[in-house]
């Protein structure tokens, strides 16, 4: 019985010879080591958290930082408090400071604070 060939035969033979050919072409021994990507180096989350720092502070230019230690300076004027602030961010890896006003404290006074944090790339926040 001879069967006549259907266009499917032809399409399936034709796509046999190819792969074949394709096989046969292909060199299967790899002649370069190439390197495989690895995963990005995470640094490890410290386990510990950001230090928090309270900045307390009136009208009077008169500052108070502390930590739950307790006070960690005491300074007058926007100079000292700058100087304190840096001495306390080179100390601790990853420094919070809450800005806490007290008594007479103007909002002049918090957008210098917030300002200055802005300027040298500290974390600066306002209790509610």
């Amino acid at each position: 019985m001879d069967q006549e060939r259907t266009d499917i035969m032809v399409f399936i033979d034709l796509a046999f010879v190819l792969l074949v050919g394709f096989l046969i072409l292909t060199e299967t021994d790899p002649r370069l080591n190439v390197a495989l990507p690895t995963e990005p180096e995470v640094e490890p989350i410290s386990a510990s958290g950001p230090t928090v720092y309270n900045l307390h502070f009136d009208g009077g230019n008169r500052f108070l930082v502390e930590s739950t230690q307790g006070a960690v300076c005491n300074p007058m004027g926007f100079e000292n408090l700058t100087l304190c602030m840096e001495q306390v961010t080179s100390t601790a890896q990853t420094v919070v400071f809450v800005l806490i006003p007290q008594g007479r404290a103007t909002v002049q006074h918090m957008v210098y604070i917030l300002d200055m944090c802005y300027t040298k790339e500290w974390n600066c926040t306002v209790t509610n």
